[in-house]
């Protein structure tokens, strides 16, 4: 497609016969990180769904460069205006998705920050519920809790209201993250459309530098809330850093397209610049966005996330505590367990 009509040009380019080799690369480097999952998941001390949206963006990414390896050896593929369209609408989406999931581990420091001591957990390894009184809410359902140090900044009593302000404001913050997603599906879907007509190009160029800005200024106001939450009781250096180095990385993604996206181009393949398709937007692509995108999946699938966020497999997904179970269900489940475990000591011997 050569015209004489300029349009914005696609964040990436599309794939030419130089891109093969980056896009057969990415496409394993991703798929890598599923095995990975696939076994944290298998594992009940590491199963978990915070990093889901991680999950579907390592999949999206193994067919969009799967994609993008044929493209570059397809000319007639190159100039498909459906395909440069779908590679917009997958590449723009992917960094808000898993920034918005950021904001769930957030939520982990700050409901276990207003969490009271407790000497015994109520429900065993699966279940966040509450114990015999609001005060004795477990910090974690996980079985890491009980060998897990004493923090410096030890909780003395148990402070629902303050959990419960954390929780209404994290889910607000939460949302908040679907303006940038709203507004990336409409100027990327309509990509199409803009190649063809000045007034839905405008529009193109608009929503999505609304999408990466407001996407922007929720990664650095989420960045100032971890760096604030630092000195909670029960709140880690390693916390810290392992939320700020996956915002880094999508800050990356986002700061590259706005960057960049101002450039217009009268052709999915020129090779002129702005068109997205020189050797340096394409390396600029592929290192800030790309492979930033790919660390910050790794981030969330790689370690165990479960065990250093203190939390089970849903996260803190509840809106307000369940009702405090009676002393005597507490007491049956304790002496439940006990048996269970004085049978399967029994079973090791025998």
């Amino acid at each position: 497609m050569n015209n004489s009509f300029a349009f914005p040009s696609p964040v990436g380019g599309v794939a030419l016969d130089g891109d093969l080799g980056p896009s057969i690369g990415f496409a394993i480097l991703y798929a890598s990180l599923l095995p990975i999952f696939f076994i944290r998941f298998a594992n009940k001390q590491s199963r978990t769904i915070l990093g889901l949206n991680a999950v579907l963006t390592t999949i999206e990414r193994v067919i969009v460069f799967s994609l993008r390896a044929k493209q570059s050896q397809t000319p007639a593929q190159q100039s498909s205006k459906t395909l440069a369209t779908y590679m917009q609408v997958t590449i723009a989406l992917a960094y808000i998705a898993v920034a918005q999931d950021t904001v769930s581990l957030l939520r982990c420091l700050y409901v276990n920050s207003t969490k009271g001591p407790t000497s015994h957990y109520a429900d065993g390894a699966e279940s966040p519920v509450g114990t015999t009184s609001s005060s004795q809410i477990p910090l974690s359902p996980s079985r890491s809790n009980r060998s897990s140090p004493v923090d410096r900044w030890e909780v003395q009593f148990d402070q629902p209201r303050k959990r419960a302000f954390y929780r209404r404001w994290t889910t607000i913050l939460k949302l908040a993250f679907f303006g940038a997603t709203i507004s990336g599906i409409i100027g990327n879907i309509h990509y199409k459309g803009g190649m063809s007509n000045a007034g839905t190009a405008n529009e193109v160029m608009i929503s999505r530098y609304v999408s990466s800005s407001v996407s922007l200024v929720l990664l650095i106001l989420v960045a100032i809330l971890v760096i604030g939450v630092r000195r909670l009781p029960r709140v880690r250096s390693v916390h810290v850093a392992f939320i700020l180095l996956i915002l880094t990385c999508n800050a990356s993604s986002a700061i590259f397209r706005l960057a960049f996206m101002y450039h217009r181009t009268t052709s999915l393949t020129s090779t002129a610049p702005g068109s997205g398709n020189t050797l340096s937007e394409k390396t600029t692509f592929y290192v800030f966005h790309m492979f930033s995108d790919w660390l910050a999946c790794f981030m969330f699938l790689v370690p165990n996330v479960r065990e250093i966020f203190n939390t089970d497999m849903w996260g803190d997904w509840r809106s307000k505590d369940p009702p405090p179970e009676s002393e005597s269900l507490r007491k049956r489940r304790e002496a439940f367990r006990r048996d269970g475990e004085v049978v399967r000591e029994m079973d090791l011997y025998a």
